[in-house]
């Protein structure tokens, strides 16, 4: 009796799995569906219904994943879920890429699921799809060109955004800065969208006192300045009059947090002498500003912390630099007299720890912050000012901007590939020429050619032309590099047409779709509360 009975509770347990697995696929595929909808420049729009009556039409996989956030059933809620994150993360460190890895994705887990079904064991199919997506990330990296110029920025710059103006200046902002710049991306104060290159490091401050910019004046210049950075507020005389004497007869620009009590009216007091300027950034970054601000002037941090203390500051400890601009949102230093080896040096470490914390969403502010940092080092900044008819608009405009410099700045890094999925259609022969462990394995590695064949035949899909299948037929037939353009219909060679995709952005939505398809299909159990 206690045997048939375990039997049955087994055999149902047994039931309740396949069903949890079911829906949690289910899931999946459903929002993988949905989010396919916008790869390619055929088709590219979801519309998106809330509640009763509003609905709005979405192009941007990272926004409609974010607008579907919940699907009926935990289990295939919990497979949205994992899809969801996964596309939001590429779209975090890419800029682009959650459409791509969705199919991808979508691909992947049904061919190799049909695998695992057929009595594959999942943890070696997953083997079999990090052995194939590296292959084919292998081949893609070796398949990626250098970006030609402006004119391929731009296009770039062009499919990424549909906005011939956002294009062409993103394009050129980026060929001019190069591939370790950072553009600035700001609301437009009368409506029209313009670019402005910054010539030095710029800090947002301002003057301590308004009437530094007297008369209507818009900025002041100050030529071959001592430069004095304090990183505390002064409040007292006794902290101004050492800085002041080791500055003698020459004029000093003064940084610090803030100036207040005595020290104010000191100040006042000397103003043909001394210039006070309030850093204004986060209290949390004035640590940052002040040392890289010190390492661009040759100056000292004055600091008690740091173990000089206002008291203590001699001539040595005094910065310079060739010019100071002071706007009434920023300081701008020009020419400064610190060591530039020192300058390239701490670039290159902000540079490197950017690309580490880029790619999970919760360091995207992290590394957006250090990568500014390394390009004022590097006096590679300028801002992009987006204006638009209404407030809406230009918000979104502004969105577009800073995601679109982002991919250029992929673009310069890593390099471009053929577009239009051809690139992945590429890479089918590494794939195939891996050799796998055993049957199981090989039927990861199949999983991944199968879908490196997915994103060609959904943008002709979205495009609404012909028989995709009979089309790929045509394309492999045409030879490495070749796909069909969709505005015509026609096979063509991709590079030849202008028709590019960014190497890091293709490479990263395959290691994305791979490690979770990997990770679906090889999952020995479902839990869910509830």
């Amino acid at each position: 009796m206690n045997e048939s009975t375990n039997r049955a509770t087994n055999a149902s347990a047994h039931a309740a799995t396949r069903t949890a697995y079911g829906q949690l696929h289910a899931g999946f595929d459903d929002l993988a569906r949905v989010l396919g909808g916008t790869l390619g420049p055929g088709l590219g729009k979801v519309l998106c219904a809330s509640g009763e009556d509003g609905s709005e039409l979405v192009s941007s996989s990272a926004v409609l994943a974010r607008r579907i956030t919940e699907l009926p059933g935990r289990h295939r809620n919990t497979g949205a879920a994992l899809l969801r994150e996964t596309v939001l993360r590429v779209g975090a460190r890419h800029g682009d890429g959650g459409a791509t890895t969705a199919v991808l994705a979508r691909a992947l887990v049904r061919a190799a699921g049909r695998a695992v079904a057929s009595g594959a064991h999942g943890v070696r199919v997953r083997d079999g799809i990090g052995r194939g997506v590296a292959a084919a990330c292998d081949a893609l990296k070796g398949m990626s060109e250098q970006v030609a110029g402006e004119q391929e920025l731009v296009g770039l710059a062009f499919a990424a955004t549909g906005d011939r103006e956002l294009a062409a200046l993103l394009g050129e902002l980026s060929d001019v800065l190069g591939p370790d710049g950072a553009i600035g991306v700001e609301e437009a104060m009368g409506g029209r969208t313009l670019r402005h290159y910054i010539d030095g490091h710029r800090w947002r401050a301002r003057p301590a006192e308004r009437s530094a910019l007297a008369n209507g004046a818009a900025e002041l210049t100050l030529v071959e300045p001592l430069i004095a950075l304090v990183e505390q507020e002064l409040t007292s005389a006794d902290e101004v009059r050492p800085l002041l004497e080791a500055a003698g007869q020459r004029p000093v620009l003064l940084i610090a947090p803030g100036f207040t009590g005595t020290a104010q009216t000191l100040l006042s007091a000397n103003r043909g002498r001394a210039l006070p300027v309030v850093l204004a950034t986060s209290r949390t970054r004035h640590s940052e500003d002040f040392a890289d601000l010190a390492l661009l002037t040759g100056g000292s941090v004055v600091s008690p912390v740091l173990g000089l203390p206002p008291k203590s500051v001699r001539a040595a400890h005094l910065g310079g630099a060739r010019r100071a601009l002071l706007r009434r949102g920023d300081l701008t230093v020009v020419g400064g007299h610190g060591d530039l080896t020192g300058v390239r040096e701490r670039a290159a470490a902000l540079r490197s720890l950017a690309w580490e914390l880029a790619g999970g969403t919760a360091g995207r502010d992290a590394a957006s912050r250090l990568w500014w940092r390394q390009a004022r080092l590097c006096g590679r900044t300028a801002v992009l000012t987006v204006g638009a008819r209404t407030e809406q608009e230009t918000q979104e405009r502004m969105h577009l901007a800073k995601r679109t410099a982002r991919l250029l700045y992929d673009a310069l890094r890593d390099g471009v590939v053929p577009g239009g999925g051809a690139a992945y259609l590429d890479c089918l022969a590494a794939v195939r020429a891996v050799v796998p462990a055993d049957r199981d394995e090989a039927a990861g590695v199949d999983a991944v050619a199968t879908a490196l064949q997915a994103p060609f035949l959904r943008i002709l899909s979205n495009a609404g032309l012909p028989a995709p299948p009979l089309a790929l037929d045509r394309v492999l037939s045409a030879g490495p590099g070749h796909g069909v353009d969709v505005a015509t219909g026609e096979v063509t060679d991709m590079r030849r047409a202008g028709i590019r995709d960014m190497a890091a952005v293709a490479a990263g939505a395959l290691v994305a779709a791979g490690e979770t398809a990997g990770l679906l299909v090889s999952a020995e159990l479902v839990v869910g509360r509830g």
